[in-house]
């Protein structure tokens, strides 16, 4: 048991590492999403080497099931950028400009709500495909690679619970939680190293705001705060 504790530690310590490693040598926007690529890479080969087995063969999460896409999620910035480089990598200008408006119009109608409002309100990620399938899964945030599901059933009411008194537990693969929690903590340490800005920021209008001001990533390198417009 403390053997197994020890090398999960251990993970978590190579992936601050790394990261430090990695944004240390960051000068320029093209050196961003490689470098925030290669973190969660890394992230997943530890999971993936682990052979969680009974717990990997559990896990109900899967293309289509979207329970979880109307919870608020935050990104560092590195990540919305990341995400903002792949659009653009995979699509036209003008569906990136497209997708950039409906982004923004997203933002606004999820500003301000808090976490049991946006379960509530049932404002789906905008993300999301015609089929419910996540459009960009292979560069999806951390935080929505450390949520998973061995339960269907109970997942939706462990969702539900969020809008009320109840607190129903949701069962998980906590190795995978661990792994994708400490690589977002250790991008955002070595961030905060390189006196460059570390916060969360919402997933959506982060996006949205690379898209219509790629700019942006000098500006955060240089140390400035990426905040999204009040309106």
């Amino acid at each position: 048991m403390v053997d197994n504790v020890l090398a999960i530690l251990r993970m978590g310590e190579e992936l601050a590492d790394l990261a430090v490693d990695l944004f240390d040598r960051v000068t320029d926007p093209t050196g961003i999403a490689p470098a925030t690529t290669r973190i969660v890479a890394r992230a997943e080969e530890l999971l993936s080497a682990r052979g969680n087995g009974r717990d990997d063969i559990r896990i109900a999460c899967g293309p289509g099931c979207m329970t979880c896409c109307t919870v608020n999620v935050s990104v560092l910035v590195p990540e919305a950028w990341t995400i903002a480089v792949w659009l653009r990598q995979h699509h036209d200008a003008g569906e990136v400009d497209r997708l950039a408006v409906r982004l923004t119009a997203a933002a606004r109608a999820i500003r301000w709500l808090d976490d049991a409002d946006r379960i509530r309100s049932g404002v789906t990620c905008p993300f999301l495909d015609e089929r419910g399938w996540c459009s960009i899964h292979p560069v999806r945030p951390l935080m929505c690679r450390a949520l998973t599901s061995t339960d269907p059933a109970q997942c939706r009411r462990a969702l539900e619970s969020r809008t009320s008194d109840e607190e129903v537990p949701l069962e998980c693969n906590l190795l995978q939680k661990y792994l994708m929690e400490q690589a977002y903590r250790s991008l955002a340490a070595a961030l905060e190293r390189r006196g460059i800005d570390s916060a969360g920021r919402e997933l959506v209008g982060t996006v949205a705001r690379f898209l219509n001001e790629p700019w942006l990533a000098d500006k955060f390198l240089v140390g400035r705060l990426i905040t999204l417009p009040e309106s």
